[in-house]
């Protein structure tokens, strides 16, 4: 098994500036020619551009094109609209790899994001900085995302949290339901344990035909699975790991209470921001009959206990130091972290994925 921290698409997709055209072929086909005009004496040879083929996760494709006269062309033809990568390669640079660590020294600078859709014109400035011409329903929805983005950015006075971006993403699914934008930013919600709460009303809103793309059919079953969490009619499977000083801790001996059971590494960053929130519920919530049993992912047992300590987190912790192989994410089919399951007393899951003020509003209700 394979755990992966959640990505937050966000902080790139804010910063993106995609031009799309959504011309359908035959066969369920999109065409695109994509059209670069490079300053002459900047050193760039090559343009190297990198999308997913499909939306199975595989490997990404990469399709290189030599600048010729400060001009370059890709063009092709794909299943779907995909977003797309475009880096300018300078002559001085022997890998691809060190050109992508300068791009991301300078911002976006020399890179350009897009979606392969139709006849797009990317053209660099002296400074780097890529703009674009062309592009149809897709690319006005991505203007959308951008501008309510930004918005939500000028007007709140603290950094965005994932539970401001996660609502973003409901309102843009419910203005644009028809879009592959939306399905794409509906990858924030859906990697990992799904909030049935959330993504449940963004699947209603998406249309048939997104209802019925590669993508969504892909996470329905969980999505599905997570109704039944909800419905309380799932028993949680019991296991027993090791505290911290060796002594083995049985899920079952809580029976009686509430019991956030709560997924996490002391290297996973979202896991470490989320745990403020997670503490401020416990103290709320420790005298209405809550507990918390945190299981780690770690394999490195210093760098767990220091993470409890640096959190202050005062509640039970087991780990058994197997790191992605932990035979508790394993009996819970966990794949992403932070993750957490909400135990009644009879035992029986009644949430998952409870996060920010889901999370303080489903104890809210239980233990009011």
């Amino acid at each position: 098994m394979k755990l992966i921290i959640m990505r937050n698409y966000f902080l790139v997709l804010i910063l993106l500036c995609a031009l799309v055209s959504c011309k359908q072929k035959a066969e369920n086909k999109w065409d695109y020619t994509i059209s670069g005009v490079v300053p002459i004496g900047k050193g760039f040879d090559k343009a190297v551009m990198s999308y997913p083929l499909d939306d199975k996760g595989g490997p990404y494709a990469a399709d290189t094109t030599a600048i010729v006269d400060g001009t370059f062309k890709f063009e092709g033809n794909i299943g779907r609209p995909q977003l797309a990568e475009l880096n300018l390669i300078n002559a001085t640079i022997n890998t691809q790899e060190d050109a992508s660590m300068e791009a991301d020294d300078m911002g976006l600078k020399n890179v350009a994001l897009f979606y392969l859709d139709g006849n797009i014109t990317i053209t660099f400035d002296d400074e780097g900085m890529a703009s674009y011409d062309g592009g149809g329903d897709e690319q006005s929805a991505w203007l959308q995302w951008q501008e309510m983005s930004e918005k939500m950015n000028e007007s709140l006075n603290r950094p965005i949290s994932l539970e401001d971006i996660q609502a973003l993403v409901g309102k843009f699914v419910e203005k644009n339901p028809d879009r592959y934008v939306s399905v794409d930013l509906m990858d924030l919600v859906t990697q990992g344990g799904i909030q049935y709460n959330l993504v449940q009303p963004m699947y209603n809103a998406l249309s048939k035909r997104m209802r019925n793309s590669p993508k969504v059919i892909a996470w329905k079953p969980a999505l599905d699975k997570a109704k039944k969490y909800e419905s309380g009619e799932m028993e949680a499977p019991n296991f027993k790991m090791n505290d911290p000083e060796g002594n083995l801790v049985s899920l079952e001996s809580y029976r009686g209470k509430y019991v956030l059971l709560d997924f996490w590494a002391s290297w996973c960053a979202p896991c470490r921001a989320e745990n403020p929130n997670v503490l401020a519920a416990y103290e709320k919530y420790k005298d209405a009959n809550l507990t918390i049993l945190a299981v780690s992912i770690d394999s490195d047992k210093d760098a767990w206990l220091k993470a409890v300590k640096e959190d202050n987190l005062p509640w039970k912790h087991v780990s058994d130091l197997k790191g992605s192989a932990n035979e508790a994410a394993k009996a819970y089919g966990v794949g992403a972290i932070p993750d957490n399951f909400l135990i009644n007393p009879e035992g029986k899951i009644v949430a998952r994925g409870l996060r920010g003020q889901l999370l303080h509003d489903k104890l809210e209700e239980l233990l009011k």
